[in-house]
C-alpha cells in the first residue's frame, strides 16, 4: 500500500511516465546554515496570513475546502521546497509518523535542506537570465550563487545590492550574469528595465520610448532618470581570450564628457548641442519617487540606485519580493501579474501584502522565515482541486492545480534513475563537457602555435576555475537544469522564441515522448 502511495506521488509529479523501481535519490550535503529571525514569532506571521485570507472569505461568502491529506501535503511541500517529490523512504517515514506536529517539522527540515537553495535559485535565475542548453552556461553559475545565498539565508536586500552593483569578471562574480545576453554585454537601458521589473516589480521598460500608457507618474523622463544610474556601467566580452573574458566595469568617461559639455552649453556648436540634448537626460539620475542623486560622480551612481531600492523607506521593493515569494508558494501572487505594480493593478489582499513586506524589513529580509510561515499556514495546506462556490483563484480557498516548472519536471524524472544511471548522466554531460572544453582549449592553443599566430590568449587557469565551479553543483540538479535548457530552447511559435517554461506545447510533448534524454 505504501509503495502504491509513493508511486502515485511520483506519477503526479512526472505526468504519464512509466515507473521503474524507485530508488533513493542521491542527497546533497547537509546544510550548515540554520536560519534565525527577530521581531514577531513566525507563528504570529502564519496566524496573520490565515486571518487576512479568512477576512476575504467571510466578506464574500466563500466556504473554503478542507485540509489536504498527508499524501497531498507531502508531495506539495517537497516540490515547493526542494523541487522534487519525496523518495519512497521519505514518504513512508512521514506517513507512518504519529507526531501531531510532523508537518511543521518537515517544513523546517526541508527549508534547511541544501536543495531548498537550489529550488529557489531555479526560480530566481530564470527571471534574470534565460535557460540555456549549453552545459557551461553562465546561468548555471548564477543559479549556484543564488543557491548558496538562499541556503545561508542571506537577506534578500543584500542579494539585490550584490546584483545591482556587481562588477569584475564572471569567474570571480557570477552575479554579473544578468548583464550579458547572446555573448555580449547588455545596454544600460535594457538593464534598468530588467532590474526594475524583476527586482522591484515595476515595469518601466515601456516608458523608454514614450510615456507609460496608463501610469501617469511613469514618463519617458522617469525611465531616463532611472537608466542614468547605470550610464557608467559597461558589460564587455573580450573574445581575444579563450575562454572569452566576460566582465563588468564602471567607466565614467562618457557621462563626464556630457556633464562637462552641458556646463558650457552656450559655447557649443549646433552639432555639439544636439549631442548634449540627446544624452543629457541619461546623466541626470533620478529615482522613481523623484529624488535626484546627491552626487555628480557617475562612478557611484549604481551603488546609489541599489541603496535606494533596498532603503527602509522604499516599500515597493519589499512588496514585490513578498509577492514573488507568495507566488512561488501558492502559484499566483496577491497581486497579478506578480511583477507589474501600477495604479490600475490592485492587490487582492493589500493589508496582508503590506504586512508581509513589513515583516521582511523587521527580520533582515529573511526568505527562509517568510517562506516557512507561508507553508505552515492553513491556507497553504488546503486541499487541491476545484475551487468552492463563489471563490475566485485570488480567494485562495483551495490549493490550485499548478504545472511543474521545467526543473521540477525533470528532477522528478531523474528520481527514477538508480545511482549508476545518474552518475553516468553527470559524467557524460557535466564532467564530460568540462573536460572537452579543456581539451579543445589545449588543441586550439597548439594549432595557433603551429600556425605562428598570436591573436588569442589561452587562459587555462580560468577554464579550470569554471570547471571547478560547475563541479560544485549537485549532479541531479545540474542535469535537471541542463535538460530544462534543452526543452526551453524548443521553439513554441513561428518566430523561434524560446519557451519561458515547460508548458507541454506540442513540440515539447513530442520531445518528452521521443527525446533521447527522456527515453
Amino acid at each position: 500500500m505504501r509503495k502504491a502511495i509513493t508511486a502515485g506521488l511520483l506519477v503526479a509529479a512526472c505526468t504519464c511516465v512509466s515507473l521503474a523501481l524507485l530508488q533513493d535519490a542521491p542527497r546533497a550535503e547537509e546544510s550548515t546554515s540554520k536560519s534565525t529571525s527577530t521581531g514577531d514569532s513566525e507563528s504570529d506571521l502564519t496566524a496573520r496570513i490565515d486571518a487576512e485570507i479568512e477576512k476575504a472569505w467571510k466578506r464574500d461568502g466563500v466556504k473554503p475546502v478542507g485540509q489536504c491529506s498527508d499524501e497531498e501535503f507531502l508531495r506539495r511541500v517537497y516540490l515547493d521546497t526542494v523541487g522534487v517529490p519525496p523518495t519512497y523512504d521519505e514518504a513512508v517515514a512521514f506517513l507512518d509518523s504519529k507526531d501531531k506536529d510532523k508537518r511543521n517539522e518537515l517544513i523546517d527540515q526541508l527549508i534547511d535542506d541544501p536543495r531548498f537553495g537550489q529550488n529557489m535559485g531555479d526560480h530566481w535565475t530564470v527571471l534574470l537570465t534565460p535557460r540555456r542548453a549549453d552545459a557551461l552556461s553562465g546561468a548555471n553559475l548564477m543559479a549556484q550563487w543564488f543557491a548558496d545565498e538562499f541556503n545561508k539565508d542571506t537577506g534578500f536586500n543584500t542579494i539585490i545590492r550584490e546584483i545591482v552593483t556587481a562588477d569584475g569578471e564572471l569567474v570571480d562574480n557570477p552575479a554579473i550574469v544578468p548583464y550579458f545576453a547572446d555573448g555580449q554585454g547588455k545596454k544600460f537601458t535594457d538593464l534598468i528595465g530588467l532590474f526594475s521589473k524583476n527586482l522591484m516589480g515595476v515595469q518601466i521598460q515601456c516608458a523608454e520610448c514614450h510615456d507609460h500608457p496608463y501610469d501617469e507618474d511613469l514618463s519617458q523622463k522617469s525611465f531616463q532618470g532611472m537608466a542614468a544610474f547605470l550610464t557608467a556601467t559597461q558589460a564587455r566580452v573580450d573574445n581575444r581570450v579563450r575562454p572569452s573574458r566576460a566582465y563588468v566595469e564602471t567607466n565614467t568617461d562618457g557621462p563626464m564628457k556630457i556633464l562637462k559639455a552641458a556646463a558650457m552649453y552656450d559655447k557649443l556648436r549646433p552639432d555639439q548641442k544636439a549631442q548634449v540634448d540627446m544624452y543629457i537626460d541619461y546623466v541626470k539620475p533620478v529615482t522613481l519617487d523623484g529624488k535626484a542623486a546627491d552626487t555628480r560622480d557617475p562612478g557611484v551612481w549604481r551603488s546609489k540606485l541599489a541603496a535606494w531600492m533596498i532603503d527602509d523607506d522604499n516599500l515597493q521593493t519589499r512588496l514585490y519580493v513578498a509577492n514573488r515569494i507568495w507566488s512561488i508558494a501558492f502559484g499566483s501572487g496577491l497581486l497579478n501579474p506578480v511583477d507589474d505594480f501600477n495604479p490600475l493593478n490592485e492587490a487582492s489582499h493589500p493589508e496582508l501584502l503590506k504586512f508581509l513586506a513589513d515583516d521582511l524589513l523587521q527580520n533582515k529580509w529573511s526568505i527562509k522565515r517568510l517562506y516557512r510561515a507561508m507553508l505552515k499556514s492553513n491556507t497553504y495546506q488546503l486541499a487541491g482541486g476545484q475551487a468552492p462556490k463563489k471563490a475566485e483563484r485570488w480567494h485562495f480557498a483551495s490549493y490550485p492545480v499548478r504545472p511543474l516548472t521545467s526543473e521540477q519536471f525533470l528532477s522528478s524524472l531523474l528520481l527514477l534513475l538508480d545511482s549508476k544511471q545518474l552518475e553516468k548522466l553527470v559524467k557524460d554531460n557535466r564532467d564530460g563537457a568540462v573536460e572537452l572544453a579543456k581539451k579543445q582549449l589545449k588543441e586550439q592553443e597548439a594549432q595557433q602555435k603551429k600556425n605562428g599566430g598570436q591573436y588569442y590568449t589561452y587562459d587555462h587557469a580560468t577554464m579550470s576555475r569554471y570547471g571547478d565551479m560547475l563541479n560544485r553543483m549537485e549532479g541531479r540538479w545540474f542535469i535537471a537544469r541542463w535538460a530544462a535548457g534543452r526543452y526551453a530552447s524548443l521553439s513554441n511559435d513561428d518566430e523561434m522564441n524560446q519557451s519561458e517554461d515547460f508548458t507541454m506545447s506540442i513540440v515539447q510533448a513530442l520531445a518528452v515522448m521521443n527525446g533521447q534524454f527522456t527515453n
